[in-house]
């Protein structure tokens, strides 16, 4: 009995099992149908249960040693993902817009996005037009709004919701855009702000 079951086993596992739709049985395990030979089933069923388990245990084993190879390699996605994240990133911490991304937009077809720093908007957009925006801008903060294109992501957003308190209020977390970006600059500053630096001891042991 065991000599069949084990040939039986044998047969299907070298793909030898008959075509004949007779002998196979089609079970449904996890959603999933499966085909089996139907002596061979028939066989494993009459086996004893602590048999049948190690019988269980001993197929698994094979089937993991063969799978294992396969599932430790790593999928050819993954450099485009980490690609994409490390682009991400630097659009956030760079106060990049997301439209002006390489993966986004062409760059023939790129025009000024109030507050991004990319290379067009920060060397190639025409400084008129760049004042002009920057002046409708500072005027009134939902003009940003208006010269980009609605969506339901945070890439419009000047910082990161992460989760609302007890009260109902906005908890925030890193920046995403801010279209004041180069209101803020130094060289902003430096033009219109007046500084004033304090005066610092003559001898330095007085700070001692």
């Amino acid at each position: 009995m065991m000599d069949l079951v084990l040939k039986s086993y044998l047969r299907y596992h070298l793909g030898e099992s008959s075509e004949d739709e007779d002998d196979q049985i089609t079970i449904t395990y996890l959603q999933r149908d499966y085909t089996f030979d139907k002596k061979l089933y028939d066989f494993i069923q009459d086996l004893p249960t602590v048999l049948r388990h190690k019988l269980y245990i001993y197929c698994m084993r094979q089937f993991w040693k063969d799978d294992l190879a396969r599932s430790l390699q790593v999928p050819v996605w993954i450099p485009r993902s980490v690609q994409q994240q490390q682009l991400l990133f630097e659009a956030r911490h760079k106060n990049i817009h997301f439209l002006h991304l390489p993966c986004n937009t062409r760059p023939e077809y790129k025009k000024y996005i109030i507050g991004c720093q990319c290379d067009y908007c920060k060397y190639c957009a025409h400084p008129i037009d760049k004042q002009r925006e920057l002046r409708k801008n500072s005027e009134s903060f939902l003009y940003f709004y208006k010269t980009v294109p609605t969506t339901d992501s945070l890439w419009n957003d000047r910082m990161e919701i992460i989760c609302y308190d007890e009260d109902g209020a906005h908890m925030y977390g890193l920046p995403v855009f801010n279209s004041f970006f180069e209101d803020y600059s130094l060289s902003k500053k430096l033009q219109y702000t007046k500084f004033t630096f304090s005066e610092f001891p003559a001898n330095v042991s007085q700070n001692e």
